[in-house]
């Protein structure tokens, strides 16, 4: 028992001392662990690169932030502020590895503060923009007595070469829009000027709504549409409000509040003499943003509408360019974070003619004529001019129709924003000199074949039914050059239902049916020579049909005048060129010398025999040759259809052009032969004028 006492008042001590140890370790660890700077610094990396601006504020000492007058709100404001207008994507910051040492150093002999440097990058619009930045941050105690370390902010965390009242200023820098130039350097689609008529509110004099209605009337425009104009909510009474383009360089003295002022736009020289061609641009609307994929453009961009303007968009327009800048706080460039020029739009330089371009379209246009015309050098396969009508004013769809003019122009029945250069038509009987062609290289037609033909129509048997094919003159016996010279029908169904659906479709096939010929900034569609269903032409009376360039035939103006390039080049099929410099396939040798002297020969005689399709044309000087056609479109068999005229025409002597036409509904009016004479003062020009 004795020994027991004494082992308990040995242990007292220890207990003792062990006690008051523990309770002095308890007490130390009831104490928060200090702060250190580098929690508050990777929380700043943290928040920042995730664009938390609201927690970046928290981080922030309060006297730095009542220095620079920032209160929270205005903190991330401005944050997003400058973030959106640069469009951040993205955000790196990490600490510069060299240097956090070296800082911390500087500022040991007070412990209160401390700073390092860090890196920063951030993907702009524009590209990186790659910075260090300084963060000083300093210790502050807290009423608990706990202290914490704080960022001293200033305006040069956001951007480095900031201060305070700087502000980040983002400019677009705008691409020049390529030319679009003729053969000769002259411009078709160029930058220019208008006038642009407007109302200076109080200017109107004491009657504003009698003379808002004598300036609607004298520049065509509703009372309506210039009073909303006016009542928008930034038109202040001193500001000019635009209204539309005029042509006058000066202001009528009777009309008060009007003003002009000039403007750059988009020109076009030939105006409707090549508007389907060309095209023009508007601004962007809602419709072109929803389908830009690539994300480029903005509402107050110019686009290609139609035409090449449309389809060479992308080279013409160029790339956009911009300028992020810091400024003082008078607007001042203080320094330019990042730049990226504007890349111009390429030139774009075509083979066509503007000389042979206008006085083409005043041939066509000048009878108020619906249809197109196409030249092209059957050499080398540039294309000339290309005239479609009835046509538009591209300047007006640039500045802007008035209501009157936009209801002219969807008032009338012959469509004049179709283009008709590159509509396919049925070719009527142009096409027999193909068939021709086809027939000879499959040695089942020779220039000096005839058929018996009695009256004015056939048909093979009795399987064709009611079906007849018909003609026009009475002639017997027929041989090819005379079914060429008279165009007659009959002699050309019988030639390809003799040579079989296999042989002839293989014997057109290659002038070019299925090809567009690389023109796809003309958004050309290949011609076909039947539909799909009935590609083999396993019916008789179709491919009878088709023979003549009728049935399910479609070609457009451009294949018509390519399809003759063989009869011109001893054989070769010249493809048509429009841009100059672009890549073309080579000529194409698809018929025999032989065949295609044979062909022009019966083709010369078309202008040159008495009674041929296009006599009239003889007396022109040279050696004129060509193919007339009339093909008549019918809802239903029986009934009378509507007829397009058609010719084709180059000169054998100096074959410098081939010229391709057709003009819409020709009943009534001498069907092909209208279409000729149409064309007979232009070809007398055309003929007496050197060719490039």
């Amino acid at each position: 028992m004795k020994s027991k006492r004494k082992l308990l008042y040995g242990l007292l001590p220890i207990l003792f001392a062990g006690g008051i140890g523990m309770y002095l370790y308890m007490q130390n660890n009831d104490k928060p662990e200090e702060a250190k700077p580098q929690t508050t610094v990777n929380q700043y990396i943290k928040h920042l690169q995730k664009k938390e601006f609201n927690q970046l504020y928290s981080l922030m000492s309060p006297a730095s932030l009542t220095e620079a007058g920032m209160t929270k709100e205005q903190f991330v404001e401005k944050y997003n502020a400058i973030y959106s207008g640069m469009k951040v994507s993205g955000v790196k910051a990490e600490l510069h590895p060299e240097k956090v040492e070296n800082k911390a150093e500087e500022t040991a002999s007070n412990p209160d503060l401390y700073q390092t440097d860090y890196n920063l990058q951030l993907t702009t619009f524009l590209g990186e923009v790659s910075e260090t930045h300084t963060l000083k941050l300093v210790r502050q105690e807290l009423e608990d007595g706990n202290k914490i370390w704080k960022i001293n902010w200033q305006p040069s965390l956001i951007l480095s070469d900031m201060v305070k009242g700087s502000k980040v200023r983002v400019k677009t820098l705008f691409p020049n829009r390529g030319d679009i130039v003729d053969r000769e350097g002259l411009p078709l689609a160029t930058q220019g000027t208008m006038n642009e008529w407007g109302i200076v509110p109080e200017k109107l004099g004491e009657n504003p709504d009698q003379m808002i209605a004598r300036i609607a009337g004298h520049y065509n425009v509703s009372v309506e549409g210039i009073q909303k104009a006016i009542s928008q909510t930034w038109v202040k009474p001193e500001f000019f409000v635009p209204i539309g383009s005029t042509e006058e360089f000066d202001v009528p003295g009777s009309l008060r509040g009007v003003a002009l002022q000039s403007k750059e736009i988009r020109y076009y020289p030939l105006g409707e003499a090549a508007a389907h061609l060309i095209g023009y641009v508007r601004k962007a609307t809602k419709e072109d943003l929803d389908k830009d994929t690539e994300g480029y453009y903005r509402a107050e961009d110019w686009i290609g509408k139609a035409g090449l303007e449309q389809s060479m968009e992308k080279q013409l327009r160029g790339e956009r360019g911009g300028l992020i800048e810091i400024t003082d706080e008078a607007g001042n460039t203080r320094s330019e974070l990042i730049r990226k020029d504007a890349v111009d739009g390429k030139d774009v330089q075509l083979t066509i003619s503007s000389a042979q371009q206008k006085k083409l379209y005043q041939t066509l246009a000048g009878g108020g004529d619906a249809g197109a015309m196409v030249i092209m050098n059957p050499k080398d396969g540039n294309l000339l001019a290309m005239a479609s009508s009835p046509s538009y004013n591209p300047n007006k769809m640039v500045t802007g129709l008035t209501q009157a003019e936009w209801d002219a122009y969807s008032a009338n029945e012959k469509l004049p924003f179709i283009n008709r250069v590159t509509t396919r038509y049925a070719p009527g009987s142009t096409f027999k000199a193909i068939t021709a062609a086809a027939g000879l290289m499959e040695k089942v037609t020779t220039a000096d074949k005839t058929h018996d033909i009695s009256g004015l129509q056939w048909r093979k048997n009795d399987s064709w039914g009611g079906y007849y094919v018909k003609r026009v003159k009475s002639l017997s016996p027929v041989n090819m050059v005379d079914a060429l010279v008279y165009s007659d029908n009959i002699y050309f169904a019988m030639e390809a239902t003799e040579m079989g659906s296999a042989k002839f479709i293989e014997g057109i096939q290659k002038f070019g049916f299925g090809n567009n010929f690389g023109l796809d900034e003309l958004y050309l569609k290949p011609s076909q020579y039947a539909n799909e269903a009935h590609r083999d032409l396993s019916s008789e009376v179709l491919l009878a049909d088709t023979s003549y360039g009728q049935g399910e035939m479609l070609m457009s103006p451009i294949h018509l005048a390519a399809a003759f390039t063989p009869f011109v080049n001893e054989g070769k099929l010249v493809k048509p060129v429009l841009i100059v410099g672009k890549e073309t396939p080579d000529p194409e040798v698809i018929i025999t010398p032989d065949v295609a002297s044979t062909v022009k020969d019966a083709l010369k005689q078309v202008v040159s025999r008495q009674g041929g399709t296009a006599h009239t044309l003889s007396s022109i000087t040279g050696s004129l040759a060509g193919k007339t056609g009339t093909a008549e479109l019918k809802a239903k068999k029986g009934e009378q259809g509507q007829e397009n005229g058609f010719f084709v025409t180059f000169d054998t002597e100096s074959p410098s052009f081939l010229l391709a036409a057709v003009i819409e509904e020709v009943n009534g009016r001498g069907g092909s032969h209208y279409v000729v004479d149409r064309l007979k003062p232009f070809l007398e020009k055309l003929q007496l004028e050197p060719q490039s």
